[in-house]
């Protein structure tokens, strides 16, 4: 996903700060709200990789939680 040009054509701007602030925070659920904004599961591999890793993460997390 190319955000410069995502921008362009859509007139939306990715906040990069606030989408960093939100993972670092381990905020997944608005992570995967906020950038389904922009791209979708199956837009491409991209999207798809980013997703994959997104939900692999929120598993981790959870499974971390009851071990």
């Amino acid at each position: 996903m190319c955000v410069f040009r995502l921008e362009q054509e859509s007139g939306f701007y990715f906040n990069m700060r606030y989408f960093e602030e939100m993972v670092t925070n381990g905020e997944w659920e608005e992570v995967e709200k906020y950038l389904s904004g922009f791209t979708k599961v199956d837009d491409n591999r991209y999207s798809m990789k980013i997703f994959f890793e997104i939900r692999k993460q929120k598993y981790l997390e959870a499974l971390d939680k009851y071990v």
